[in-house]
């Protein structure tokens, strides 16, 4: 894509037109009131934005796996299109926003060697192609081990920031936290370190957006590394991105002298009341942690509307939709998982990332 405004321009009113494709709020409510995921693969099937990748699937006989990876392929396919005409610091910015989706590739490969509950041919079957993407599945399906896994990324962006969790992994850490925060981290850090890149006007609009997520996102880590993992406040630090927004290293250090999470929670709705406001109403319902992991995607979800409703198309705009597209194929495999197991259809509406309850998405966005 060149720098000139029609083309930016271009894919904002693209962008449009695929959010009119996204599920309204009344077909959500009927997502969660079917019975199996048949059903919900028939459902999706009748739909602008899922028919296409669902065509070839049998709904009789659709297994949950491949219709989630059919789900996730549909954000991936408009992405692909999106991509053939990006250039330059535009280019590079989806391809690292497109990151998160091979990062959780290479997550999953991680615990796939960690706890080897499935063979070759069905870890095979949960992985999905990427526009961009530069691993080497194949040859990582074939290691055995932490090292030939390092090994054979050498040659990848994330073999740098890799080197140290697993050789903490191979020297006998048990747990994946670290080396996953690492991939996290530094997905994170390339992407706010692009928006520098953009054109003012989408600095300008972008900025917000991925600096609150960086802001949550280390306010998140530093709630997990004190309260569950009993870190100290230098080592959670240094699990987190070097880039900050508005949420400093020295808020952290004040707010880390709180002797318990309510302490630590009251001084960050003093610094940050907004933020503040969605731990603390998260950490009080039954369900902390997966209510507070959903308000942080509401949060982002809802900065996200605004952008796609607010403004002149452009590339902020796209940004803006897959944002939201993205939200959607989450919940609907979260939908998925509430059918197959029976859950309260209402209880797991509070759980969706999406507001659709109480009227839904508030009129101020």
């Amino acid at each position: 894509m060149s720098s000139s405004h029609g083309s930016a321009t271009a894919l904002g009113v693209k962008a449009h037109v695929l959010y009119s494709q996204l599920l309204k709020a009344d077909e959500y409510w009927a997502l969660l009131g079917l019975n199996s995921t048949a059903e919900i693969a028939a459902f999706l099937k009748q739909t602008a934005g899922y028919k296409d990748q669902l065509e070839t699937l049998l709904p009789a006989k659709v297994h949950r796996i491949d219709l989630e990876n059919a789900v996730r392929s549909s954000v991936l396919a408009e992405a692909d299109s999106f991509l053939f005409y990006l250039l330059g610091v535009w280019r590079k910015f989806f391809i690292d926003w497109l990151s998160w989706y091979e990062s959780e590739q290479l997550k999953s490969i991680f615990r796939w060697i960690h706890s080897k509950r499935l063979d070759r041919d069905m870890m095979r079957q949960h992985l999905f192609r990427v526009p961009g993407s530069k691993l080497p599945y194949e040859a990582l399906l074939n290691c055995r081990d932490y090292k030939e896994v390092l090994d054979t990324l050498r040659d990848t962006k994330f073999y740098k920031v890799l080197r140290e969790p697993v050789r903490r992994l191979i020297n006998g850490e048990r747990s994946l936290f670290s080396l996953e925060l690492a991939i996290d981290n530094m997905v994170e850090m390339d992407l706010y370190n692009d928006i520098k890149k953009l054109p003012a006007d989408e600095q300008k609009v972008l900025e917000p957006l991925f600096g609150s997520r960086i802001d949550i996102l280390n306010l998140y880590h530093f709630h997990r590394c004190m309260w569950y993992y009993n870190k100290t406040i230098e080592e959670s630090i240094s699990r987190m991105p070097p880039v900050k927004y508005k949420v400093k290293v020295h808020h952290l250090r004040e707010m880390a002298k709180g002797a318990n999470w309510e302490e630590r929670i009251a001084l960050m709705e003093e610094y940050f009341p907004t933020y503040g406001k969605i731990f603390h109403d998260a950490l009080e319902q039954d369900d902390k942690e997966l209510a507070l992991e959903m308000s942080i995607k509401r949060y982002n979800y809802l900065k996200a509307l605004s952008i796609l409703r607010n403004g002149v198309p452009g590339f902020h705009t796209a940004i803006a939709y897959f944002i939201l597209k993205d939200h959607e194929v989450t919940d609907i495999i979260r939908m998925i998982e509430d059918v197959r197991y029976d859950y309260d259809r209402r209880s797991a509406a509070q759980y969706l990332i999406r507001p659709i309850i109480n009227g839904g998405e508030p009129a101020w966005q």
